[in-house]
């Protein structure tokens, strides 16, 4: 008998993501390419380096206060809330992705600046987040020990069925 489904499909989107940051670099250097050729070798470096300076201050200005949020919904196992709802979460996605060396990676950071683009993505991140999370009936889950509960009675016998 085969491997679940669900298996099946995190196991393809792992791999599909693995080739993708291993032939990041590579676009990465042909972009730099494309783009040296364009403007010219030394423009070109200055660009990388302003993008990477505006990743650092974008990281800056993200604060230790939009962090902290972040960090508190995390240590709540709420990602969902981390992903949408934080700003911080997305700004600081862009400002490490400015800070990286390469104009693909600048490209990406510079469209997380963008609010309307930030919220999209956070909308798109919390659906798939949530499609993926065990459902509970909509009534949260609270795990006792056997010495933190005791049965009650019901006040009334429930009647039963009769049909």
């Amino acid at each position: 008998m085969g491997r679940p489904c669900a298996v099946k499909v995190n196991l393809h989107l792992g791999k599909k993501i693995a080739i993708a940051l291993l032939l990041l670099p590579l676009a990465e250097l042909v972009a730099f390419g494309l783009v040296a050729w364009a403007i010219g070798l030394l423009p070109a470096l200055g660009l990388m380096v302003l993008t990477s300076l505006a990743g650092a201050l974008v990281l800056r200005r993200a604060g230790r206060g939009q962090m902290a949020g972040l960090r508190a919904a995390l240590r709540r196992h709420e990602a969902t809330e981390a992903a949408t709802g934080s700003a911080g979460f997305m700004l600081g996605l862009g400002g490490i992705l400015l800070l990286l060396p390469g104009f693909i990676t600048d490209l990406a950071g510079a469209c997380l600046l963008i609010g309307p683009i930030r919220r999209a993505l956070g909308v798109a991140i919390g659906r798939a987040i949530g499609r993926r999370r065990p459902r509970t009936g909509g009534r949260p889950v609270i795990d006792l020990t056997a010495d933190e509960w005791h049965p009650v009675p019901d006040p009334e016998p429930r009647k039963r069925d009769q049909s």
